[in-house]
């Protein structure tokens, strides 16, 4: 089955909302490793960990939580993994990053490891401007779904790759890739969105009016991709610079503001080719 819009927005790119699943320890290696009692205390520090999580307002009391899961058993991928999406949801990119990277180590390296995971260490690297890095994460992410027969993990590590290479100023490929995607799951809305940010990148007004009204009759139902929402839908979502394309798009304009990961507004020029 296709990815739902509700996976998607759990899943697909680079700021807040970029999340993926929170875990607990993995039984095959804990019952290799733990004995009863340390098992039971284990399972239980990650029950509380990710029930601080999902508390709006738990930030540092969930942070510690992960910590102290660390400092019970550093060798717990699931752990680092886990701190390294926490921070990465509240913009903690450096510390991500290096979480998500120690997560990877333990499974193996980048080829062995859970691709939820590595679609998650692209969105970090790609947040601390490392776009090389981010782009081939995704690229072993969507390969890593492929391998499991997961599409959803697929889909959305390729969907990342394609607004990645638009951030990276790389917009025919981009504009390729999602064309790709729309190929496999017309309904995917956010690739439709995509789809006129890359054409008003290129400078083609016409084809990104077509692909934007193509958007508006597939988004039939919720209107969250009218020109009054869709910036508010894809920012944090997107690479700054494709949601400035899809800005200077609703605004008429050569230029487009997004807030970068630092947050700070920063203007885009897709007038000067």
């Amino acid at each position: 089955p296709r990815a739902s819009s509700t996976r998607r927005d759990l899943l697909l790119t680079s700021l807040v909302t970029s999340a993926g699943i929170l875990a607990g320890p993995k039984r095959g290696e804990a019952k290799a490793t733990y004995d009863k009692r340390a098992l039971e205390e284990l399972t239980k520090l990650f029950g509380e960990a990710i029930e601080l999580s999902n508390k709006g307002d738990a930030g540092e009391q969930a942070d510690d939580a992960w910590s102290r899961i660390i400092d019970f058993d550093g060798s717990s991928s699931a752990a680092w993994s886990n701190r390294g999406t926490f921070r990465l949801q509240r913009g903690r990119w450096a510390e991500a990053e290096a979480d998500l990277a120690k997560a990877i180590e333990l499974e193996g390296g980048i080829n062995d490891a859970d691709g939820y995971l590595t679609n998650n260490y692209g969105n970090a690297l790609g947040a601390n401007g490392k776009w090389d890095e981010a782009l081939s994460a995704y690229r072993q992410a969507s390969f890593a779904g492929s391998q499991a027969g997961d599409n959803d993990l697929s889909e959305i590590s390729d969907a990342n790759h394609a607004l990645g290479l638009l951030q990276v100023g790389r917009d025919a490929d981009a504009l390729e890739e999602i064309r790709g995607l729309l190929r496999r799951d017309p309904n995917f809305l956010d690739m439709r969105a995509a789809e006129t940010a890359a054409l008003w990148a290129q400078g083609e007004a016409e084809a990104a009016e077509a692909a934007w009204n193509a958007l508006q009759n597939a988004d039939t139902d919720t209107g969250l991709y009218s020109k009054q929402f869709a910036i508010a839908r894809v920012q944090g979502r997107w690479p700054p610079r494709a949601t400035a394309a899809l800005s200077g798009f609703i605004t008429v304009q050569s230029k487009g503001n997004a807030l970068d990961y630092d947050g700070k507004l920063r203007t885009y020029d897709f007038g000067s080719k």
